[in-house]
């Protein structure tokens, strides 16, 4: 697990309410942002990352540090190899996973990395950039992994 520092556009302002809290996701985007989200434009700056060494083409996403002590054993297995731009929960049909389904996609592909998963991945995440027009994401927003799994340990 080696930390880098990932390139990648601004797609949201630092907005905040009374409390100092960040304002939903949502209120957050710009209008230049939400272009780029819709046509994933806004991961091009990743390509900068995979040149250098500090990225894959295809493996798991890249995520917070501050993450790290929320990770099972089994979901520590998504760093037997180099994160990537495309991602191996790309291919779910559903346009929002949780964080257990997209960790365990994660963890499989560290453990079972191979050319042909690579280029079904490849593949399959092209047919879903071709029918996202006519997918509705909703609003719903993930909650930080670290917030979430914190939450877990409470109840």
């Amino acid at each position: 697990m080696k930390s880098f520092g990932m390139t990648k556009f601004r797609t949201m302002t630092n907005a905040k309410d009374s409390n100092g809290n960040l304002l939903p996701d949502k209120e957050r985007q710009t209008r230049f942002g939400k272009m780029l989200r819709s046509t994933s434009l806004d991961e091009l700056p990743e390509l900068i990352n995979i040149i250098k060494g500090e990225m894959s083409v295809i493996g798991p996403r890249p995520l917070y540090p501050r993450y790290n002590d929320y990770y099972t054993e089994e979901e520590k297995k998504r760093f037997l190899v180099r994160g990537g731009l495309i991602t191996p929960d790309s291919v779910d049909p559903n346009p929002v996973i949780s964080w257990d389904k997209q960790l365990q996609y994660e963890a499989d592909y560290g453990e079972n990395v191979s050319l042909k998963k690579d280029i079904s991945i490849f593949i399959g995440v092209f047919k879903i950039l071709f029918k996202r027009n006519t997918t509705n994401y909703g609003a719903y927003t993930r909650m930080p992994l670290d917030v979430e799994r914190a939450n877990m340990k409470q109840s």
